[in-house]
Formats: structure tokens, sequence, C-alpha cells
């Protein structure tokens, strides 16, 4: 009986430090500048067609605020975390300067398509991709600073309806 609760213990530990030494990937952090191009050994993600930048200024909408019926600006900087099937599986931001935005923003990284992931000599990477999105008004000429996703909102025209 001895040796069979010993070798059961044996058996246990050596399935649990088995368990702990499984290597595990790699993880860069990039900016989404880097979408589509290759450094050294390193490729690094690509969105389909190469349009990431467009998907987002396709995509993002200002709102208008409750009430005042002002335009919510702001600025965040979206993280988007790709792992090695090329998959979105977390988006956040942080130096939030308005919460509306914030949601915006990450509605529409929510609802970003598989890509190819990043890959170092030729095995995929989880990646971490940093971007600077700004939501600046038409006539904010000063404001148009760094930014790696900038959208120009304006005051919406209504055309007067012509009888027809």
């Amino acid at each position: 009986m001895k040796h069979l609760i010993l070798f059961c213990s044996i058996s246990l530990l050596m399935h649990c430090a088995c368990a702990q030494s499984v290597r595990k990937t790699r993880t860069i952090t990039t900016s989404i500048s880097k979408n589509g191009t290759t450094s050294g050994d390193t490729t690094f993600f690509t969105y389909p067609n190469g349009t990431l930048l467009r998907f987002f200024n396709r995509n993002l909408r200002a709102a208008f605020a409750e009430g005042t019926g002002e335009l919510e600006l702001g600025s965040c900087n979206l993280y988007i975390m790709i792992d090695t099937a090329g998959k979105v599986t977390k988006t956040w931001c942080d130096s939030v300067t308005n919460k509306t935005v914030e949601k915006e923003v990450l509605r529409v990284a929510g609802k970003l398509a598989t890509m190819k992931p990043t890959t170092i000599k030729g095995k995929p990477v989880f990646t971490i991709v940093m971007a600077t999105v700004n939501m600046e008004h038409e006539n904010e000429k000063e404001s148009y600073r760094k930014a790696d996703i900038l959208v120009i909102v304006w005051d919406p025209v209504y055309k007067k309806s012509t009888g027809r």
C-alpha cells in the first residue's frame, strides 16, 4: 500500500511540474504605424488590405452631448492586444479626456477583423498595439498634434427641404 501511495504522489508531482513548465509566447509592444512592415526578423501585424487607419477613420463618430447638443471631442491612448491567431483579444484606453470618446473608440476597436499576427523568426507572437486617437473640431488648427488616428469633426449643416 505504501508503494501505491508513493507512486501516486510522485506521478502527481511530475504532472504539476510539467504543467508549470509550459513555455509562454513572447509579447511585443508596437505602434499602429508598424502595420504591415518588416524589421529584421520581425514581420509586424497586417490588417486585411492594409486598411487599418482607414477602418478607424470610416467608423469613428463624434457624439453629441445630452442636453447641450455640443460635439463630444477629446483624445485617448488606445491599446489593442492581438493573439497568435491574429484575433483582437482585449482593448482598453488610458489618458482619456472624455468618457464618450473612450466608449466610441472601444466600440470601433471591438469590430476589428482577424488580421495576420506579428511573427518573429516565423513564429507568431502576442502583440500589444498602441495608438493615440484624437477627435478634433475642424477649426482647431493648433491641436493637430501628433496623433496616429485623427478624426476631424465639423458642425452638421442642415439643408432646407425643397418641397419636392
